[in-house]
């Protein structure tokens, strides 16, 4: 039985948007958001662009301090941000921009263990050579700068600079959106080895349904900064309960046409949502199912037999 590692408690963050010359008002980005991570599991959390997925994952790494709520990680509230980055290490999106173009990955993997560490400079090496052998590179690729590596090449010393450190959990933002498919399909394979070889639990944060399918052993789905529907894999995607995860569904070619799904109407844009809605379900604007009830009062995430799901019109 797993054990629970990481716990979100009713994160809110707000940001404050200029409206106009002298006025400015508040998006409310994440709204209330919970979630749980046990120890050698991956979580997905899937959405469109712009649904507070990355925000959260900031709130996770402590890049920025929610306005409500706590996250802890083995039951305490996250402390320093010191602490924190020996313990829970990002992945970006794009490796290109996230690795140094003047450094070579021997400097980038050394960075965290001369931040974190105080360890000479042969067990560091050990280190950094263990690490790229444990992504699939070559120690002796590590003189190189990031342009000599292709774009997969680039997202393993990304996850190699993760990992040297041990932590306990990985926050990977939209890690393999930026690659080609086959190359995806050999980072997720990657991922999944790292997990269980070396026990790292995994926040993997996407926008692909197929991804959460091929990778994950939980879901949360995010929309407009509050979550919809959460639970193991398995059940969310082979009966989902939300109308926004059905639409999610029938998005991905192959599953269904997008045309025909109970909740195509695309009136009220994520950002017409946060610049507006102050009451009520925030996909009634999009969901042939809602109601005089949908408008009047936000749906609390039930639990149901199989999984969550913040709906009135479930099932």
């Amino acid at each position: 039985m797993m054990s629970l590692l990481l716990e979100a408690k009713n994160i809110s963050k707000s940001y404050r948007v200029k409206s106009g010359l002298f006025s400015s008002s508040e998006n409310r980005v994440l709204d209330d958001v919970c979630f749980e991570l046990e120890a050698g599991e991956i979580l997905a959390v899937v959405g469109e662009s712009g649904c507070g997925k990355s925000t959260l994952a900031r709130q996770v790494v402590m890049l920025e301090k929610p306005d409500a709520g706590e996250i802890l990680l083995d039951g305490k509230p996250l402390a320093s941000i010191r602490d924190v980055h020996k313990r829970v290490r990002m992945i970006f999106q794009n490796p290109a921009a996230s690795l140094d173009p003047r450094k070579r990955v021997y400097q980038l993997l050394d960075e965290p263990l001369l931040n974190y560490t105080n360890l000479p400079v042969v067990e560091r090496e050990i280190l950094i050579n263990e690490a790229l052998q444990h992504v699939g590179l070559n120690p002796d690729q590590s003189m190189r700068h990031p342009h000599m590596f292709s774009g997969g090449q680039r997202q393993r010393v990304a996850i190699a600079r993760a990992i040297i450190l041990s932590p306990q959990v990985i926050v990977a933002d939209e890690a393999v959106s930026a690659l080609d498919v086959s190359v995806q399909a050999q980072i997720l394979n990657l991922v999944l080895g790292l997990r269980d070889e070396l026990g790292m639990s995994w926040l993997f944060i996407t926008h692909d349904i197929g991804v959460v399918n091929a990778i994950a052993d939980r879901v949360m789905v995010l929309y407009a900064g509050r979550v919809m529907e959460s639970g193991p894999v398995t059940e969310v995607l082979a009966s989902p309960l939300h109308p926004y995860t059905s639409m999610l569904m029938k998005s991905v070619p192959g599953t269904g046409d997008f045309d025909t799904v109970d909740s195509t109407a695309e009136a009220g844009s994520l950002d017409e949502v946060f610049g507006s809605q102050k009451t009520g379900c925030v996909f009634r604007h999009r969901c042939l199912r809602a109601d005089k009830s949908c408008a009047e009062s936000v749906p609390p995430l039930i639990s149901t037999a199989s999984h969550s799901v913040a709906c009135f019109k479930a099932g």
